[in-house]
């Protein structure tokens, strides 16, 4: 059971900051759906945090800007607005397909983006989509009382297993990211469910092709589960951009990164789900522009493994 003597919510930034400085002993909350499944396990019995501060009320973080080429949202958006707001589902595809498979809907509407990358879980379902993205984290600190902010690409911000690029006097505002409309996106995670199951591999691609449709031109493919930070596959990427799209090509770039799996547990079984996932999130962010068959890539695989390593 989770019990707290005070329950603070700050209305801007002035009031957040001056609570860091005058309270000791807080717990930063947004949707509390990290807290809550903590107390309730009772690790110490009764959990009892003195202090709790509540951003969701800061004005500050109220953002929610889509332009041509960039959008910028705030820390505390939920990944349900990201499943159901109708220009997200249109131009950025990816954001929706991840926040269907992080949880069921009850968990959706308290879960926010910043809440999910500060955690810093090695799981954790949304750093991949917005690796894709190219995101940045927008932070805001006070010093001297003055307010700064600074810009950290993501891949930058998340340094280990629940450890990130933020200072004590520091919080996440919002998320920079790019605007991928006319992409193709997929999203593939391990489990049983589409939610509450905690990955033991996912991976995120957005694509582009060329106006033809018959070639690669922009491939991004991120992936977490499979060690301690999420990464980007960027030799992959590399390989596939420019180059024609089919089932040959697809296979072997399907190869390329799969020493990225950094666990002494069920490793061969990690690599054969990855590089499944690689194959299959590139189909689908193909979306039929090219006929390809499935079977190809399943008869080939060893052979294709002897090519690329000789």
């Amino acid at each position: 059971m989770l019990r707290y003597d005070n329950y603070f919510i700050p209305k801007n930034l002035d009031e957040y900051f001056n609570l860091l400085s005058e309270v000791k002993d807080y717990r930063i909350v947004a949707g509390c759906t990290d807290v809550l499944p903590w107390a309730r396990e009772g690790r110490a019995g009764h959990v009892f945090i003195k202090n709790i501060i509540d951003i969701t009320s800061i004005k500050e973080l109220n953002i929610f800007e889509i332009h041509k080429d960039k959008i910028k949202i705030s820390a505390t958006t939920t990944f349900q607005k990201l499943f159901t707001d109708p220009q997200i589902r249109k131009d950025i595809k990816i954001l929706p397909q991840v926040s269907v498979w992080f949880a069921d809907d009850q968990i959706r509407e308290q879960a926010t983006i910043g809440g999910n990358l500060v955690n810093a879980s090695p799981a954790g379902d949304g750093a991949p989509a917005f690796l894709t993205l190219n995101a940045e984290v927008i932070i805001k600190g006070r010093k001297d009382n003055n307010i700064y902010e600074r810009k950290v690409n993501l891949e930058n911000f998340i340094l280990g297993r629940n450890k990130v690029d933020l200072h004590d006097n520091e919080i996440v505002t919002a998320l920079e990211m790019d605007n991928v409309s006319g992409y193709g996106a997929s999203f593939e995670k391990v489990g049983h469910r589409r939610s509450l199951v905690i990955s033991t591999i996912c991976v995120s691609c957005v694509l582009k092709t060329d106006v033809t449709g018959k070639y690669f031109e922009d491939v991004r493919i991120a992936v977490a589960g499979v060690r301690e930070v999420p990464c980007r596959l960027t030799k992959t990427e590399k390989f596939l951009e420019g180059k024609e799209i089919n089932e040959d090509h697809i296979l072997q770039a399907s190869q390329l990164e799969l020493d990225v799996i950094n666990s002494r547990s069920r490793q061969e079984y990690r690599k054969e789900v990855l590089q499944n996932f690689i194959i299959r999130s590139i189909i689908k962010s193909i979306d039929g522009k090219v006929s390809l068959k499935e079977k190809y890539f399943d008869n080939h695989k060893a052979s294709i493994t002897e090519e690329i390593h000789a």
